[in-house]
C-alpha cells in the first residue's frame, strides 16, 4: 500500500545513563526489565506509544508476557517498577502508554528530510570549495568554470529550498486531521479487502470523539490498519483452538 510508513526508535547515546534506567538495571532480574522495557517501546511505536490488544480489550500481563516472550513474573514485576518510576501510564480504560516514545519515534520521513538536507548542506560546501579555489596560471578559465559551476549548484539548491518547502506545507497539511465519512472508510476497507466492519469502526470513532486514548487521532487509515491486524490475530487465534487469556 503507498501510504505504508515505517517506524523506529531512537534511543540516544547517553541510554542506559539515564537515571531511572541505572536504577532499573542495578535491580535483581534488572537487565531483563530493561530488555522488556525495550521490547514495549517496540510494539507501541506505531501506536503513538499506545499499548492494547484491541479497542476492547486492554492487554492483560499474562498477554504482555506472551506477546514479549518474557517471564509472567518479570512482567508483574516490571510494569509495577515503570509505573513507580513514571516510565509508564496505565489510563482509566486500561491501556498502557509508553511516556517516552513521543520523544524517541523516528520514521522514514524523517531520514528523507535528513538526506535532501544532508545534500544541500553538501553542496553548499561544494559551493564554497569552488569560490575559494583559485589557479593564478589559469584565472581567467577559473572564473569563468566558477561562474558556470556556481550558477548549476545555485539553481540545484534553490531547486531543493523549493522541495523542502513543498514538503513542509505537506507536512502541515497532513497533520491536521480531518475525519472520514461512512462511504470513506468502506471503500478503504472494500479496496484492501479488509475484515474490519466498516460501520462498527465508524461508530466506535465517531461516539469517542475519533481519538485513541487521550489522544487526538493523527490518521484513521493507519488505525483501520490495526484493527484488521488485530481481527486477523484474533481470528487465527481462534482458528488454533488457543485462548490469549
Amino acid at each position: 500500500m503507498g501510504d505504508k510508513k515505517y517506524y523506529w526508535l531512537k534511543l540516544k547515546r547517553d541510554f542506559f545513563k539515564r537515571h531511572d534506567i541505572r536504577i532499573v538495571e542495578e535491580m535483581p532480574n534488572g537487565k531483563e526489565y530493561i530488555l522488556f522495557y525495550l521490547k514495549l517501546l517496540c510494539e507501541s511505536v506505531d501506536h503513538e506509544g499506545n499499548l492494547r490488544f484491541s479497542d476492547e480489550i486492554p492487554y492483560n500481563e499474562s498477554m504482555l508476557a506472551t506477546i514479549t516472550n518474557t517471564n509472567l513474573d518479570i512482567v508483574r514485576s516490571a510494569v509495577k517498577i515503570f509505573t513507580e518510576l513514571h516510565m509508564m501510564e496505565v489510563l482509566d480504560d486500561g491501556t498502557l502508554f509508553m511516556r517516552d516514545v513521543d520523544r524517541m519515534i523516528g520514521s522514514a520521513a524523517d531520514s528523507d528530510s535528513a538526506n535532501r538536507q544532508r545534500r544541500y548542506r553538501e553542496r553548499l560546501k561544494m559551493l564554497e570549495n569552488n569560490e575559494n579555489v583559485t589557479d593564478a596560471l589559469h584565472e581567467r578559465n577559473a572564473s569563468v568554470t566558477k561562474r558556470n559551476e556556481s550558477k548549476s549548484i545555485e539553481i540545484d539548491i534553490d531547486k531543493e529550498i523549493d522541495i523542502e518547502k513543498e514538503n513542509t506545507k505537506k507536512k502541515k497539511s497532513a497533520s491536521r486531521f480531518q475525519k472520514p465519512t461512512l462511504e470513506e472508510v468502506t471503500e478503504y476497507i472494500n479496496e484492501n479487502m479488509f475484515i474490519v466492519k466498516s460501520d462498527v469502526f465508524y461508530d466506535y470513532y465517531e461516539a469517542n470523539g475519533w481519538t485513541i486514548g487521550k489522544n487526538k487521532m493523527k490518521d484513521w487509515k493507519a488505525t483501520v490498519r490495526n484493527w484488521d491486524r488485530r481481527e486477523q490475530d484474533r481470528k487465527q487465534t481462534a482458528q488454533k483452538g488457543q485462548s490469549v487469556f
